[in-house]
């Protein structure tokens, strides 16, 4: 049914025509047109060369992964913020010398930096999904793989054209090989480099065996989110390359909205028993699937902030 749904959707405006040029979709003004709406936008920007097909399966992928993805990082979002006072308050105060009581627009994006830090924070510890698959187009040979000390273990491995990875995005982010305290939440982390005793035990074993150097995470103000590439591919919360996930921007603007008027209103303290560096172990507990969920719901006590 949805199929069928979505078919029926791009079908009426795929037929309209479509903006072949780049500064012409950039300078159209969307609210003007007779439909406003983001597949009328995501059709004028993948353009007349993607098929229907590719077309219905962005917008699925934007409009059902997306929001189920978000749902999750913010529970996760409050559970740590819930747990961590002092970063809560932080990231209250700079919503409230922002906004000033009012509702963020996207002028704002720019300005709301902790908000964006701790949702960054919040997606390496919860990444979403935590596991991706992708297949070797081609015969490829891994290195060895390092063991947490820095030291390498076994033999390089063969990989068979056709071979499927899981890639623990999980795992990865959860490195201390990578990353300084890895367990712990530190939304103030993404302002800091990588500690360069970390990058440079990290590359001894690496130069030793004839690899590219680690460059760390690496601060770079001149984009709203830590990505992929500021980490040296040592954060994944969306993928990497060409078949990174598609709404990523999109996703976060959406957490930046969501999280910044919810924590505007009111202010949330944990009930139960929790850790935040073993959360399977604590009231709220965990489960993997395609993204990571609470196994037992989250409680907390709610408090209005006053205005």
């Amino acid at each position: 049914v949805m199929t069928a749904v979505m078919h029926k959707l791009l079908l009426s405006v795929v037929n309209e025509n479509q903006e072949t040029d780049l500064d012409a979709l950039i300078n159209k003004d969307y609210d003007n047109v007779n439909d406003p709406s983001l597949l009328r936008f995501l059709v004028d920007l993948r353009g007349a060369d993607a098929t229907q097909k590719q077309l219905r399966d962005d917008l699925i992928t934007l409009l059902i992964a997306g929001h189920e993805t978000t749902g999750s990082m913010l529970t996760w979002a409050t559970w740590l913020l819930s747990q961590h006072p002092e970063a809560q308050a932080k990231m209250q105060k700079e919503i409230d010398d922002v906004l000033g009581g009012r509702s963020p627009t996207y002028e704002d994006m720019p300005r709301l930096e902790q908000v964006r830090l701790v949702i960054t924070e919040t997606l390496r510890l919860f990444p979403e999904p935590p596991i991706l698959i992708r297949r070797a187009l081609d015969a490829d040979v891994l290195p060895k793989a390092s063991n947490l000390d820095g030291s390498v273990q076994g033999n390089a491995v063969k990989i068979i054209k056709g071979s499927d990875f899981f890639l623990s995005v999980w795992n990865l982010h959860r490195s201390p090989l990578l990353w300084d305290k890895p367990d712990e939440f530190d939304p103030d982390r993404w302002r800091r480099p990588t500690p360069p005793e970390l990058v440079e035990k990290y590359n001894a074993q690496r130069r030793a065996e004839g690899l590219p150097e680690w460059q760390g995470y690496v601060p770079d103000l001149k984009t709203l989110y830590p990505n992929e590439v500021h980490a040296d591919y040592a954060f994944l919360p969306f993928g990497a390359g060409p078949r990174k996930c598609l709404g990523d921007q999109f996703a976060l603007m959406e957490s930046v909205v969501m999280l910044t008027k919810i924590f505007q209103r009111y202010s949330f303290e944990l009930v139960g028993n929790h850790d935040p560096k073993v959360p399977n172990e604590s009231d709220v507990g965990m489960m993997f699937g395609a993204t990571i969920h609470t196994a037992n719901g989250l409680n907390v006590r709610v408090k209005r902030r006053q205005a």
